[in-house]
């Protein structure tokens, strides 16, 4: 179970990489303004213009709505595919090493993953996009 958890995880990484630069762009007057005290990592940026929220631009809390969004949806695919999937991950792919879309490529190659997980599946980007 944990293996698909990493292995969808790691899809959304790659898929919110754009939206980390929007925010920067987006944000950077914001950051320069309320957060340049504030060390980067583990959040505290993130939390700083949180903090400012009643402060900072449009452009900046578009930004940030937009990746809220994002993960919004993530945590409730990645719930989707746990449900769907854990038991096809144990059955099929347990020795699948996680990272680089391998978990979902060995789901994708066996025939006899359950219909639910198959479909579940079939809506993810495949990882070679």
């Amino acid at each position: 179970m944990k293996q698909i958890l990493i292995a969808v995880f790691a899809l959304f990484l790659v898929g919110t990489g754009a939206h980390a630069a929007s925010i920067l762009e987006a944000c950077e007057a914001d950051i320069t303004t309320y957060c340049s005290s504030v060390e980067s990592g583990h959040g505290r940026i993130s939390a700083c213009l949180y903090a400012h929220e009643d402060k900072v631009s449009e452009a900046c809390d578009a930004a940030t709505t937009e990746v809220s969004d994002v993960i919004d949806i993530f945590f409730s695919r990645l719930r989707e595919v746990s449900i769907a999937c854990g038991d096809d991950v144990q059955k099929h792919c347990s020795g699948v090493e996680v990272g680089s879309g391998r978990m979902i490529s060995c789901l994708r190659a066996e025939a006899s993953i359950t219909e639910q997980c198959k479909s579940v599946i079939d809506t993810i980007g495949h990882p070679e996009n």
